[in-house]
This record gives structure tokens, sequence and C-alpha cells, in this order.
């Protein structure tokens, strides 16, 4: 039932999800996303999880160049397989967040936190070293045992499970858990 005067959300914001059928990304020669939409072609897109944890292959926002939103897609599963790897691999880039496998070692200086870990790469462990800035929002508990570090970079990095970091790692990092 509609009521006179009062507009749908997507009438009023003049966005909308994303029909996919109508959608051709594409890798440009210069390595972006690329996106031929409704008879249009944008160079240049950019892709923003709406829910980045908690449904991150769902309500991905595309947007132009000049970040003026093109559309939504509701599930990466209704793309083809194809189109949905082209996402993905923008996503993986875009949401850089290896899970980390040990702490080796955790600095408090000037207000920042300093950290070596060692994470996990796709085909083998590696260190990494990253600052925190502001622990109590940037080094987060997300559910009963998971957790998750934003850096200054903007890197987030990844707990999956505190119970099963070693002893060493666990007591590095516990001062910072709230």
């Amino acid at each position: 039932m509609e009521t006179k005067g009062v507009l749908a959300l997507t009438d009023a914001i003049g966005v909308g999800y994303l029909e996919v059928g109508e959608a051709g990304f594409f890798k440009t020669d210069g390595g972006f996303l690329g996106l031929k939409y409704k008879g249009e072609t944008y160079p240049r897109v950019s892709l923003r999880r709406a829910l980045p944890m908690g449904l991150p292959g769902g309500y991905v926002s595309v947007a132009d160049d000049k970040n003026k939103e093109i559309g939504v897609i509701q599930s990466l599963s209704d793309l083809s397989h194809e189109q949905a790897m082209l996402v993905s691999d923008e996503l993986d880039r875009r949401y850089y967040s290896p899970t980390i496998r040990e702490v080796k070692s955790v600095k408090d200086k000037l207000g920042y936190v300093y950290m070596e870990l060692i994470v996990n790469g796709p085909d083998k462990a590696y260190e990494k070293n990253c600052a925190v800035k502001d622990v109590n929002r940037n080094i987060r508990m997300a559910g009963e045992d998971k957790l998750i570090i934003f850096d200054v970079d903007g890197n987030r990095y990844i707990v999956d499970s505190l119970g099963r970091l070693d002893k060493k790692s666990l007591k590095r990092i516990e001062p910072y858990l709230f």
C-alpha cells in the first residue's frame, strides 16, 4: 500500500540494487576494476562492503570514480563465476585482512602500539609489522573469541580464535583486550 507523498527509500536516495544481468565487470589495462552497466561504461569503480565482517559476500556498494553510488550487489552469488571472481579479487585487495598466527612482540610508544606479527599468507606464513593508534577503538572483540585489529594504514588483522593462539601471544595481546 503506497501512501501519497511518501517515497520508497530507493526513490528518495536514487540508488537501488544493481541489476546483475545488465552489469559487466572488467579489468582495465591499468589493472583497475571497471563496469559496463545499462549502456554506460565506468572505467574505474570502487567497491565497499556494507557488512564487512557479518556478511562479506552480500550488500556490496558499487560507486563510480567520483564516489557516486551506481548500485548495490545484493549477493555475490547472484553474479556469474567469472564476474564474482573479479569482484571478490577487488574486495580482497580493498579489505586486506590476514589472519594472525602469532604475536611476536607488542610495544607501547608515544600513544601507538607497535606489533610484530606472524600472519598467514596465501602460500605461507610471513612477518608483518603494524602500528595501532587508539587501542580502545582499534583493537576490538568480535564475538566471544574473535579479535580484529585495525592499523594506522586501515588494514585489518584477524585472530579467528583467541583460544587457538599460543600462550605467549595471548599474554602479549591480553592487556589490550577490552
